[in-house]
């Protein structure tokens, strides 16, 4: 486990291109998502930015003590790696071995994801999750698709209460 993938930036098209040079990994069933809440999109007017995903693996390595992240951080139109891909991450207790976890710019329990930044944001998570769970193999379900609130080790809303899982599907 580490965090192999910082550094990496791709766009759904380079993603996919990845995606196609690593071996999918035997013990993922799904993909998680995730919203960052703070720094929400007015916290990163510009997106995200390579330093913002150097800090953040600091901040889980010295500070939290943990092996690995979430394997991705999405903004506007970019995909930010941190998570080796074939590796579990650190995203969701009950889901961190059997899934790959995304993490998108903003805070969803105030801001919209169905319009604006938001909606741009949420359009790059849906492609990067299907490119994700095509090349895994698995059709978008309610159990392929999780949310981190679906675990039931947390209390949390996460990807936010404006987010619903069938809009996200659809």
């Amino acid at each position: 486990m580490g965090f192999e993938n910082t550094g990496k930036v791709w766009t759904n098209d380079t993603f996919a291109k990845y995606l196609r040079t690593i071996e999918k990994p035997s013990w993922c069933k799904a993909v998680t998502l995730h919203h960052t809440g703070a720094p929400s999109l007015a916290d990163r007017p510009k997106g995200l930015l390579m330093q913002h995903i150097q800090n953040l693996e600091n901040f889980y390595r010295n500070e939290k003590g943990w092996s690995s992240g979430p394997h991705l951080f999405i903004d506007d139109d970019e995909i930010f790696g941190m998570s080796d891909l074939c590796k579990p991450g650190v995203h969701a207790v009950s889901f961190n071995h059997s899934s790959i976890g995304i993490e998108v710019l903003g805070n969803y329990d105030e801001e919209d994801p169905k319009s604006g930044r938001g909606r741009n944001c949420w359009t790059t998570a849906a492609a990067a999750t299907k490119l994700l769970l095509d090349w895994l193999g698995l059709p978008a379900t309610e159990k392929t698709v999780l949310f981190h609130r679906d675990d039931p080790t947390t209390k949390k809303k996460c990807p936010g209460i404006n987010v619903s899982k069938q809009w996200f599907i659809d």
